[in-house]
């Protein structure tokens, strides 16, 4: 998926959101969280060694990062603004979960978010 497709997907999870919101008690991302997702989605499309993630704007207005490999297993990364890079995943049966500090000026994935990508798409 090319650059342009994937930040079309970005805005489209973040309209979805504004309009989801309008009717609940959600809380709308935060202008950092919308920076720091935006250059998280910069850093995967420069290294497309795994598929597109699914986009998600939770309630709570982080954004997640999904990747489901079915029985194999699945990750989520999640910003929030609060400079930290959260990740969360199932890979063959081992639970894997941490947050760590980063922030868009890093210019990379942290060392322990690359490791579960790699992990659940190239074993």
């Amino acid at each position: 998926m090319s650059s342009t497709a994937l930040a079309a997907a970005l805005a489209a999870a973040l309209h979805e959101a504004r309009l989801l919101g309008a009717d609940r008690p959600w809380t709308p991302p935060t202008p950092a969280t919308q920076a720091e997702a935006a250059h998280l989605l910069a850093l995967l499309a420069a290294k497309p060694a795994w598929p597109p993630a699914e986009i998600e704007v939770q309630p709570d207005g982080a954004v997640h990062f999904d990747w489901d490999a079915g029985e194999r297993g699945w990750v989520t990364l999640c910003v929030n603004g609060r400079g930290a890079l959260t990740h969360s995943a199932v890979i063959d049966g081992d639970e894997y979960t941490l947050a760590e500090p980063w922030t868009p000026a890093s210019g990379a994935l942290t060392d322990w978010a690359g490791e579960v990508l790699r992990r659940l798409w190239h074993g």
